[in-house]
């Protein structure tokens, strides 16, 4: 009996130094695969992502918005009274494609809209009626904005300077419209830079108060009003709006 369990002894701990071994090459196995991918794939993820960036993206140019003046003009259509003021760039940047071509967006803050014209016993009186639910509503609607989308040269002045034409779309009170004006553009200085009028129909953002398209409508309120036609006229307020710009930047350009 002792002699088959010395046997029985002798065999088994071969078996058990096995096991144990197995176990020691299965754990390395598993530590090599845990490893693995965060050391080989994780560079790889990296570059691509720099290369996406690198033939994706223009140069940006960022907007001064110190620098940047906006003067919006309106008035009433029938009479030779018209009024101007002022309004804040919040943000925005220009994007600078291939041959001289540009993109970009620029925020604009209702909040800061002022009046230049008015004694301040009736500016303060006029801005308050602009803000309010009658025209832009800026509680409700604290930004406009302005979406390049394309641009094309007409001509190339002597000074270096480039006449263009801008498309892009308008956004007053969340809603959105295509536009196009043109700009004289100043892509050759340190500091670029950007000027012209934009103009736009103030009925295209459902701003509707006194509006001249309502004169011969039956069903608007001018036919309510307890007054001569002529005299109604005289109350009659443009749709279009212009809004003179002029857009200068930071020093230089960055590269993304």
């Amino acid at each position: 009996m002792k002699k088959i369990l010395l046997i029985l002894c002798l065999i088994s701990i071969p078996l058990i130094a096995q096991s144990a071994n197995e176990k020691e090459v299965l754990k390395s196995v598993g530590k090599s695969k845990q490893i693995e991918p965060s050391i080989n794939l994780a560079p790889k993820l990296t570059e691509r992502k720099k290369m996406g960036r690198e033939i994706t993206s223009a140069p940006s140019i960022v907007i001064n918005k110190r620098s940047s003046t906006l003067e919006w003009k309106g008035g009433l259509k029938f009479v030779n009274n018209n009024h101007n003021g002022n309004l804040k760039i919040k943000g925005g940047n220009i994007y600078l494609q291939k041959d001289n071509k540009i993109t970009g967006n620029i925020v604009i803050n209702m909040m800061s809209m002022t009046n230049i014209d008015l004694p301040d016993s009736k500016k303060d009186y006029l801005i308050g009626h602009l803000r309010s639910e009658d025209f832009f509503h800026v509680d409700r609607y604290p930004v406009a904005s302005l979406e390049i989308s394309s641009s094309k040269i007409l001509e190339k002045k002597s000074n270096g300077k480039y006449n263009m034409e801008i498309s892009g779309d308008l956004t007053v009170k969340s809603t959105s419209k295509p536009i196009v004006f043109t700009a004289l553009v100043d892509l050759e200085s340190d500091i670029k830079s950007a000027s012209g009028t934009m103009k736009f129909n103030r009925l295209d953002f459902g701003v509707q108060y006194r509006s001249e398209m309502k004169l011969d409508d039956a069903q608007s309120f001018w036919n309510d009003m307890q007054t001569t036609k002529k005299t109604t006229m005289d109350k009659v307020i443009k749709d279009q709006i212009e809004v003179k710009f002029n857009i200068v930047s930071m020093p230089g350009i960055l590269e993304r």
